[in-house]
C-alpha cells in the first residue's frame, strides 16, 4: 500500500472536517452549489431590475432618490448582492472557518427573501395583469433563492422567514439551472405581453 504524503493527508483531513461540520450532501454538492449561486447573482439583480422597470413603465411606481420605494428597491438589491458576497467569503476562507461562513450564506438567503417579500407587500398595483406578472416574477426569484437555501444547513434561529399580509405564491424551493431560470422568467414576461422588459 502506497504511503500518503503530508499534503495529501492534510487534504483528506480537511475534507473529513467539512463532512463532520456541514454534512455529506453539502460536502459532495457544495462546490457546484456555491458556483451556481455565484453565477446567478448578476442574473438575479437583472431580474429584479426588470420588475422595477416594468412597474415604472406601467406607471405603478415613480422612483425618486430617497423615497420609500427607492429605499426598499435598494434594500432588495443589496440583499441579493450580499448573498454573492457571503459565497465569495466562504470560497476564500480557510477550512476551519467554512462551517461558520456557510451559516452566513443561509442568513443572507433568508434576508433576500424577506426583502423581496417586503417589497411585494408595499406595492399597490391596481392593474390585475401587471399585478399577476410581478407576482409571478418575484415568486420565481424567491423560489430560486429558497432552492439555494435548501442545499445548505438551516439558517440560525435568529434568521427566520417573515410573514406578510400579502404573500407571494409559487415560492416553494426550486433548483433551477441558470438557463432554466432565464427561460422561465422571460416566459412570464412574454405570456403577459411585457417582453420589452426582458434584460437577458
Amino acid at each position: 500500500m502506497k504511503a500518503i504524503g503530508r499534503r495529501q493527508f492534510g487534504k483528506i483531513m480537511t475534507f473529513m472536517g467539512l463532512l463532520a461540520t456541514t454534512g455529506w450532501s453539502l460536502a459532495l454538492e457544495g462546490c457546484a452549489s456555491f458556483a451556481s449561486i455565484s453565477s446567478w447573482i448578476v442574473t438575479g439583480l437583472d431580474s429584479f431590475q426588470s420588475v422595477v422597470d416594468l412597474l415604472v413603465g406601467q406607471g405603478i411606481i415613480m422612483v425618486t432618490i430617497g423615497s420609500a420605494i427607492d429605499l426598499i428597491i435598494r434594500a432588495v438589491k443589496a440583499a441579493i448582492a450580499d448573498v454573492g458576497t457571503a459565497v465569495d467569503n466562504y470560497n476564500i476562507a480557510p477550512a476551519a472557518s467554512k462551517a461558520t461562513l456557510v451559516g452566513k450564506i443561509s442568513v443572507a438567503l433568508v434576508a433576500a427573501q424577506n426583502e423581496i417579500g417586503q417589497f411585494w407587500n408595499d406595492l399597490m398595483i391596481p392593474d390585475a395583469k401587471v399585478a399577476s406578472t410581478v407576482a409571478g416574477l418575484l415568486g420565481l426569484i424567491v423560489s430560486t433563492l429558497a432552492g439555494f437555501q435548501s442545499l445548505l444547513p438551516p439558517a440560525p434561529a435568529s434568521a427566520v422567514l417573515r410573514t406578510f399580509p400579502k404573500t407571494l405564491q409559487g415560492t416553494a424551493a426550486q433548483r433551477y439551472s441558470l438557463g432554466q431560470f432565464k427561460s422561465k422568467f422571460n416566459a412570464i414576461l412574454n405570456a403577459n405581453g411585457f417582453s420589452n422588459y426582458r434584460r437577458f
